[in-house]
């Protein structure tokens, strides 16, 4: 019972994550009665398509560069399971258009419309992040780029990637967003299976999806420990969470508030697995102020 209990959970999970990110053309709201101002200047941007070749790996993605004549701040953009690059297009309006260079690109085996190579029984979370880890390193060489001022920004599984990146890189990573982080990933194996040695080699989650994950995602992340994890990053962290989420309670993002060095975690009232459409524009202010706080930390 608690082998099926998963596999539906999962199912709901990878149906809705398909969704998490659409997004639409947002009304940006950068001030609020009573709170600090954003003075982050507004500027022009260009979009331009850039792959990161490393070794074996091949990653297709696109830039958002600011219109600027010095180097500017970086955020890589991780989607969320089965997504793409095109999720991150609403925050790479918004970021660009204050400054901020936005790099969002595919995952290997990252979906079934991912332009970056896939195969998704492939997939591991162990997978994304060294997909995530050499975005990093190469970015560092980018001529428009300041490369002390790098940041992540993570959406569901792409929190979760962007939060392990971050622990065990944390002197390349100024500051981490992460939206709706999909923290109970590293706790779905535990839920099912007593111990690692009962999953089974052949046993399959998500079959009845385009996209299929093999037992090597539940081998993968049955000994991450994501709490510990975030405690080893020392740097600003913002999480957002709605706290009408069904697909990964907020809780598991509460409970990350003891474990976080220098962290806030904000609940947004109403919102689901999604920020997108109406909840855009409210969670604009939060970004924009934790970055315009820590942008010369």
């Amino acid at each position: 019972m608690k082998k099926i209990g998963l596999l539906l959970s999962l199912m709901v999970i990878g149906f809705s994550l398909i969704w998490a990110g659409t997004t639409q053309d947002p009304e940006i709201e950068t001030t609020r009665e009573g709170t600090v101002p954003i003075t982050l200047p507004q500027t022009q941007y260009r979009v331009e398509d850039r792959d990161i070749q490393d070794g074996v790996r091949k990653l297709n993605g696109q830039i958002y560069i600011p219109n600027s004549k010095n180097k500017v701040p970086l955020i890589i953009f991780a989607h969320g399971f089965n997504g793409s690059y095109r999720q991150g297009r609403v925050y790479a309006e918004l970021l660009a258009s204050r400054g901020y260079a936005v790099y969002t690109f595919d995952f290997v085996h990252g979906g079934p419309k991912s332009q970056s190579s896939s195969n998704a029984k492939e997939l591991t979370v162990t997978s994304q992040v060294e997909d995530l880890k050499s975005v990093l390193k190469v970015s560092q060489e980018w001529t428009e780029i300041e490369p002390e001022q790098t940041n992540l920004l993570g959406i569901s599984q792409g929190g979760l990637v962007a939060s392990l990146v971050a622990s065990q890189e944390p002197e390349s990573v100024q500051s981490l967003l992460l939206m709706y982080p999909a923290f109970v990933i590293s706790e779905l194996p535990h839920q099912v299976y007593d111990s690692l040695e009962q999953i089974p080699e052949e046993s399959k989650i998500f079959d009845q999806f385009d996209m299929e994950i093999s037992s090597n995602y539940l081998l993968d992340v049955w000994p991450i420990h994501i709490y510990t994890e975030l405690s080893k990053y020392p740097a600003p962290v913002l999480i957002l969470h709605g706290n009408q989420d069904e697909i990964v309670p907020f809780s598991y993002s509460e409970k990350a508030r003891p474990y976080l060095q220098n962290g806030q975690v904000q609940i947004i009232d109403g919102a689901g697995h999604d920020f997108s459409g109406d909840y855009f524009p409210t969670i604009t202010y939060p970004i924009l102020k934790f970055l315009q706080d820590n942008q010369n930390d």
